[in-house]
Order: structure tokens, then C-alpha cells, then sequence
């Protein structure tokens, strides 16, 4: 439904300035930083998505201010809940996807791995 600015199935869900404004940096010049681990050991891992990349949160969604090379472009949509369950929207590219999984810690590096390569492997096929 985002990626056809709002709308499922012909049906309008989201005013297309809706998701416009979902999709705008809602915090300025403040940067995410990296999400710290867990004070409760095998909750969470510390998370850096894109290390050394500014990162900036929308409405509800974490993104990327660079295209990640071989992957999303600039300014997609991402989230990651704690059981590791991830998925990225890319306007840009009119590409979405998914990995879920249900383990902790979250941030988990395999996991992290597998959405990683996942993600390559779909803009490898477009």
C-alpha cells in the first residue's frame, strides 16, 4: 500500500500526502544513534544499521539517508522488532520486503546476515 501511494488493491487506504509525510525526516538534524544492548543480557544486542551512516526516523519507520550499495536506496523505510523480524520499504525502487524470524537476542548478527543477504539478492534479481 505504500509503495502505490496509499492505496491496496484500488482501494484508497492513506491520502497520498499521508504517505509523503510518513516517509519525511521528522527529526531535523538530531541523528538515530546506535540502539544500545539490552541491561537485561540476551534481550538485545547493540544495533548500528548502517554503521557511519547518518539515519533519520519518519513516521514509524527508521531510514536511511544514502543508498546502501546493492540494496535500498536513500530514504527507504525500515523497521526491527525484538524477535528479530525486519522489513524495508523502498519507494524509490517500488521494492518491499520481509524476514521474520522469533529469537533473541534482538539484533542477533546471523539474522542480521540472512536479512542482509536477502535484501541483496532481491535488487540482484530486479
Amino acid at each position: 500500500m505504500l509503495l502505490k501511494g496509499g492505496t491496496l488493491d484500488g482501494v484508497r487506504i492513506l491520502a497520498p500526502e499521508t504517505v509523503a509525510e510518513m516517509g519525511r525526516n521528522q527529526i531535523g538534524a538530531v541523528e538515530v544513534p546506535p540502539l544500545p544492548a539490552s541491561s537485561m543480557p540476551g534481550r538485545a544486542d547493540l544495533a548500528d544499521f548502517f554503521p557511519g551512516m547518518r539515519k533519520t526516523w519518519g513516521l514509524g519507520f527508521l531510514m536511511n539517508t544514502e543508498a546502501v550499495p546493492g540494496r535500498r536506496a536513500a530514504n527507504s523505510l525500515a523497521w526491527g522488532g525484538l524477535f528479530n523480524t525486519y522489513y524495508w520499504i523502498d519507494p524509490a525502487s517500488g521494492v518491499a520486503g520481509a524476514v521474520f524470524s522469533q529469537l533473541l537476542p534482538f539484533a542477533d548478527s546471523v539474522v542480521l546476515e540472512v536479512f542482509g543477504e536477502f535484501e541483496t539478492g532481491v535488487y540482484a534479481r530486479l
